[in-house]
């Protein structure tokens, strides 16, 4: 394996992926504290709409990606997307799915990621929504989405029958293990799951269209490199900064989730340059699906 890019044309473009606070209305245990809370103030409007007009300026087009916490317990949630939808290219949100299937239909939102948690009381609501979602998108606007099917290991039962709905409904899915923040584990906390559990989820590769070309020729979805162990790019170069960037809630600007090669400036105070040449890879793995489809070279 010696390159992974983007099955999309999006090489001459900036994903960018917008932490827009720490706020969240639920609080999964293998979230880490520094990127969500329950008690943190909202980044003020004015601010994220001045961010969303600075990164209309950059000299490529933008896909915005909104996450964070949760970004749609954002009170003005809405008048950001409005904006961003007029000024910047494609735009993406990352939600646990916990606001009507009929609101997320009626946002100017092209393309969603509902990520699907259940450590907590409200999964079948989440689950609920999605599918609403789904139907009505079905008979409208149709607009592309997918669904991270948060496998946790206590709760396999309760994954396994969302999977089922979701194959019952035709909703594309990616089931993903738990990624734990803390403690003594290996990459993928495989131990914490019992032998069938974790071969169900080796078994389930995700019915999502393939988002990732490796050695121009085959096509996989992210989720499924990550499962295979495939994405082991120390040494690499990588386009992380110039496909890419990363803007933390407080407005710290990085090149990709990795956050390789440290800080690139602030956007919120005005001090972000974002950087012109390629970075070496220094992590042992690549853990994040935003940052997989990213181009990747292997020098030789």
């Amino acid at each position: 394996m010696y390159k992974i890019t983007s099955k999309w044309p999006h090489q001459d473009s900036i994903h960018v992926e917008w932490n827009l606070g720490k706020r969240c209305n639920l609080d999964c245990a293998y979230c880490p504290a520094e990127i969500h809370d329950n008690f943190s103030d909202h980044t003020n409007i004015k601010v994220l709409m001045d961010t969303v007009d600075a990164l209309h300026e950059l000299d490529k087009p933008i896909r915005l990606s909104l996450t964070g916490g949760e970004p749609c317990v954002h009170p003005d949630i809405e008048d950001l997307l409005e904006h961003a939808s007029q000024r910047l290219d494609w735009l993406n949100v990352t939600t646990n799915a916990l606001r009507s299937g009929d609101w997320y239909a009626r946002q100017p939102v092209n393309h969603y990621v509902f990520s699907l948690h259940f450590d907590n009381k409200n999964w079948e609501r989440a689950l609920d929504n999605i599918v609403l979602f789904s139907q009505h998108n079905e008979n409208q606007d149709n607009i592309p989405f997918q669904v991270n099917v948060m496998a946790h290991h206590r709760y396999m039962k309760n994954v396994k029958l969302a999977v089922a709905r979701l194959h019952g409904h035709n909703i594309k899915y990616a089931v993903r293990r738990i990624r734990w923040t803390e403690g003594d584990h290996d990459i993928f906390d495989d131990m914490r799951y019992d032998g069938n559990d974790l071969q169900w989820i080796l078994d389930h590769d995700a019915t999502a269209l393939p988002n990732c070309v490796i050695d121009d020729e085959k096509l996989m979805h992210a989720n499924d490199i990550i499962k295979e162990h495939l994405n082991q790019f120390e040494g690499w170069k990588c386009s992380a900064g110039i496909e890419s960037l990363m803007i933390n809630w407080d407005g710290e600007v990085h090149r990709a989730t990795c956050r390789v090669g440290g800080s690139l400036g602030n956007i919120y105070d005005g001090s972000f340059e974002p950087p012109e040449e390629w970075i070496t890879c220094t992590r042992d793995w690549c853990t994040c699906a935003a940052d997989i489809p990213l181009t990747k070279i292997k020098e030789v």
